[in-house]
């Protein structure tokens, strides 16, 4: 087992010549078995003397009491072995709350920023193993999030190091056994709540029931990937200083003419990594978010500026030729001072909050065969049946698709708050006028005007929501396709 473990330390270099690595002690098999590991391989006569240790322990306050007896019972092992160690604690499930993420996620988020407070940029060994690169990889086709994903876990990712990652769970178990190491049980590992846990304990036996060799399999073609992905990363790396105009801390700017003469590959790769280098090298994009982005970078160069609001208080804001990736943090996203983010793209179908409004806009296709009873009731002037197959009401309208999706691509629609000169052309009438009349013709407090959310698409206003629909887009005797636009208060 020592072996086989500095093996894999050597093969991937992922220890330094000196220094300190923070090693992540929750108190179980695995996390034991790595910390009693590298205690035995590093510090003066052993067989990288150079290298200290550091132990972390981070109590998420999840189950009361015996958290605080975890995160003790770490902290004595450590003193017992003359290792430093640092416990933090955080309130996980007020966290999940207050970031709009899953339990799950928001205690990998607050592990990891803990552990990098604690490193200040050494590296950090944890204690992912065999067992952990299969369920992650089954996480990771279960959402989508294509070849960059399906490489699973590496020995090193930035200041991640994973030295357990040719031993699996069964092995760190007969280490501690061996050992005489007492590892904590965590219940929680247990809870099929959890998706991790519904695959480890759940879908995992039934594909092993199915094929016997299903893990080996997996695990196969994650090496079969990985060397496609080595191939793309190389092709990034030489388009990264052409692509990217500037790149701070919080924020990453790339020119969009050079990225859109790429390949279409290349480009999702180049935004993938512009995004995980802002989020703690994960990157939250998925499916959905590059065909957002795409998007974007097809619409002509102006100077209004575009943003969309992406996962981890990530935003992408479009001005002239150039893409901005910025992390907003939660303390900045609260600040009132802060210039408002005022347009958002709307998906069809989809849903996005408007910004700067207490409105989230909703954008979804009428079923097929809905659409052809309104046509027919179209063409015979039946207004009480269209009435009551497409019930309209203030906050939510139908449109002809054609009027925007022209030669049938996917529409552009934009949803914001009002600016000066904004215009529409009220249903009934033959000209356009302001956004501005309109709110005061019908008598919208003054107070209510800046947060109505308008629809956009292009540079067109089809829909002052709640109030006045653009005569352009209504439903004729010619409508063959239709959207259904709505509006709902976020509580």
């Amino acid at each position: 087992m020592l072996e086989t473990i500095a093996s894999t330390i050597e093969e991937f270099h992922l220890l330094p010549d000196q220094g300190i690595v923070v090693v992540a002690v929750s108190g179980g098999a695995d996390s034991l078995c790595l910390l009693h590991v590298l205690h035995r391989l590093c510090g003066p006569g052993r067989r990288y003397p150079q290298v200290a240790l550091q132990v972390a322990h981070l109590n998420h306050q999840l189950r009361g009491e015996a958290s605080t007896q975890d995160a003790e019972a770490v902290a004595r092992l450590a003193h017992s072995w003359q290792l430093p160690v640092t416990v933090g604690s955080v309130d996980v499930a007020s966290l999940a709350v207050r970031e709009h993420r899953s339990l799950e996620e928001a205690a990998r988020m607050a592990r990891y920023r803990f552990l990098r407070e604690v490193a200040q940029g050494q590296p950090i060994s944890v204690a992912h193993h065999l067992d952990d690169q299969v369920e992650t990889l089954l996480l990771h086709w279960l959402r989508g999030g294509g070849i960059a994903s399906m490489v699973g876990l590496q020995p090193r990712q930035q200041d991640i190091i994973r030295p357990l990652l040719a031993v699996s769970h069964a092995d760190t178990l007969a280490y501690c056994a061996q050992h005489q190491l007492l590892p904590i049980e965590d219940a929680s590992n247990s809870d099929v709540r959890f998706l991790r846990n519904r695959i480890r304990h759940e879908l995992l036996p039934l594909l092993e029931d199915m094929n016997p060799g299903f893990r080996e399999t997996l695990l196969r073609n994650a090496e079969v990937l990985h060397v496609d992905f080595d191939w793309i990363n190389t092709q990034v790396d030489q388009q990264w200083p052409e692509v990217v105009l500037q790149e701070q801390a919080d924020n990453v700017q790339l020119s969009i003419p050079r990225l859109k003469s790429l390949s279409p590959s290349l480009q999702h790769h180049l935004l993938r990594r512009a995004s995980a280098r802002l989020c703690d090298g994960q990157s939250p994009l998925e499916a959905r978010h590059y065909h957002l982005l795409d998007q974007l970078l097809q619409r002509p160069a102006t100077r209004e500026i575009v943003t969309l609001h992406l996962p981890q208080h990530l935003h992408t804001i479009r001005r002239g030729d150039i893409l901005v990736f910025k992390y907003i943090s939660e303390q900045a996203s609260e600040d009132k001072k802060a210039a408002p983010l005022t347009e958002a793209t709307l998906a069809l179908p989809g849903s996005v909050a408007v910004p700067g409004s207490p409105w989230t806009a909703l954008a979804e296709w009428v079923p097929e065969n809905v659409t052809q009873q309104v046509q027919t009731a179209l063409h015979q002037k039946d207004w009480a049946t269209v009435w009551n197959l497409l019930p309209t009401t203030p906050y939510a309208v139908y449109v002809d698709a054609e009027t925007l999706l022209g030669d049938g691509s996917s529409p552009n629609l934009y949803v914001r708050t009002r600016r000066e000169g904004d215009r529409l052309q009220p249903l009934g009438m033959n000209q356009e006028k302001k956004v501005k009349a309109v709110m005061i013709d019908r008598h919208i407090p003054r107070e209510e005007r800046a947060s109505l959310p308008l629809f956009f698409s292009g540079s067109r206003c089809i829909w002052l929501g709640g109030i006045q629909l653009d005569h352009r887009v209504r439903l004729t005797e010619a409508t063959r396709k239709i959207i259904r636009l709505s509006i709902t208060k976020r509580t």
